[in-house]
């Protein structure tokens, strides 16, 4: 598909500012003497964090770029990258989790004390997208769609790019099946969490006494919102095995989970990836 194809959006203005901008991701941008601000800041582990996957030469169908930290690192190395983000003009509410007598609107503050939620629907994080597009001279595409409502020309992709994502989507086996059926080779999915299965003494001790046991750390998926809790914007706490079980069951059987720390707000944080290898030719998958 060409650039200049219908389903691909546009910068909102050929003159976004800096002042326009808000960054998810710490980034080093040309034409800026310092790093932006964000919340995540990914620069010394990102390949940690991408499951050491080979990029170059492939097309890479990104879901949730926020400030396109990853767009542009991958097509840096050589991936062809198109994005989809969710278009929140026409979708203000995003993909926020129900609770009668919450305000959606207001609850969430990030790590510099902003409203998450606005910072989205005004704009400000696809603006920073754009201004960073600009600067990196970058030819990623972008796509205003949710994942559940992907454009029938959207085409097959190498790779797809799912991370830190799945725990804000309602349906997170329905978001993997709408990228993994656009998705040729493997599908990396990364996730916060893997504290409970670092070496360390503790977690040495833990994991003998359930191998003694014989008892399997399970899939499992913890639904998280409940009264009174404060961020509207987290459905899930997800386990790589219940990760890699929904890709196996979706025709991607070989599956790699790996461990890693991140920063973010500041603090090293652990995250787990699962790179997922298709395993059945996506032309014998009956997606739906």
């Amino acid at each position: 598909m060409k650039n200049n194809s219908p389903i691909f959006a546009k910068p909102p203005s050929d003159s976004i500012s800096l002042e326009d901008c808000e960054f998810y991701h710490v980034q080093d941008i040309p034409g800026l003497s310092e790093p932006t601000k964000g919340s995540f800041d990914l620069r010394k582990n990102v390949n940690e964090f991408l499951g050491h996957t080979d990029f170059k030469n492939k097309t890479v169908l990104e879901l949730g770029p926020a400030s396109g930290f990853l767009t542009f690192h991958i097509e840096k190395i050589g991936g062809d990258v198109t994005s989809i983000e969710l278009d929140y003009k026409k979708n203000p509410r995003g993909d926020t989790a129900p609770n009668i007598g919450d305000n959606w609107k207001s609850t969430t503050k990030d790590s510099a004390g902003n409203t998450v939620h606005t910072l989205f629907q005004d704009g400000k994080v696809e603006n920073a997208y754009w201004y960073a597009h600009k600067a990196f001279n970058s030819k990623s595409k972008l796509i205003l769609s949710h994942v559940n409502d992907l454009p029938a020309e959207l085409g097959i992709y190498d790779i797809s790019l799912i991370c830190t994502v799945l725990l804000h989507i309602q349906n997170p086996f329905l978001a993997m099946k709408n990228m993994l059926r656009h998705t040729k080779e493997k599908a990396v999915i990364t996730e916060p969490g893997g504290y409970a299965r670092i070496k360390s003494l503790r977690n040495t001790i833990r994991n003998l006494i359930r191998k003694i046991i014989a008892l399997p750390d399970p899939p499992s998926m913890v639904y998280l919102p409940r009264p009174g809790k404060k961020n509207p914007f987290v459905w899930w706490k997800l386990s790589p095995e219940i990760i890699s079980n929904m890709a196996s069951t979706l025709g991607f059987e070989k599956n790699t989970i790996t461990y890693h720390k991140q920063i973010l707000s500041g603090r090293n944080t652990w995250f787990f990836t699962v790179v997922c290898e298709r395993t059945v030719p996506i032309e014998n998958c009956n997606y739906d």
